[in-house]
């Protein structure tokens, strides 16, 4: 066996309708930095700066919506490189009608420099950009 050179991980996420979350997901990336790998019918796929890979595939199992709270994903937070990078995001998404959890908010509870917007995608799936 191989010990694998990618040590930065991946990530995927089953989305109801890809044709309308992978346009979301693409201009959310792009506004970060990250790189377009993958274009397929069923799935796309991003690649952040570090290597880490996000997965958006089409969800096999219909009618069976995203719930906050339930087992499965919490939320999902992406690394921000300053907090203007946070300022700049949040108005990115304010823009494009994306809903708001929390607008940009300091979180010292979490670390002194935590600074953060938390969102959701097209399936309402809750996002975090968070710069700490």
């Amino acid at each position: 066996m191989t010990e694998s050179k990618d040590p930065a991980g991946h990530i995927k996420l089953a989305v109801s309708d890809l044709k309308k979350s992978a346009p979301f997901y693409a201009a959310l990336f792009g506004k970060l930095g990250y790189a377009q790998v993958l274009d397929e019918v069923d799935c796309v796929g991003f690649k952040t700066p570090e290597g880490f890979g996000i997965w958006i595939e089409q969800a096999e199992v219909k009618n069976h919506p995203y719930a906050f709270g339930a087992p499965g994903l919490h939320h999902f937070c992406f690394k921000a490189k300053s907090p203007q990078e946070v300022d700049d995001v949040h108005a990115f998404l304010v823009e494009r009608g994306v809903f708001i959890f929390d607008p940009p908010a300091k979180y010292p509870e979490y670390t002194e420099s935590y600074y953060a917007v938390f969102f959701a995608d097209p399936d309402g799936i809750k996002l975090e950009l968070a710069y700490y």
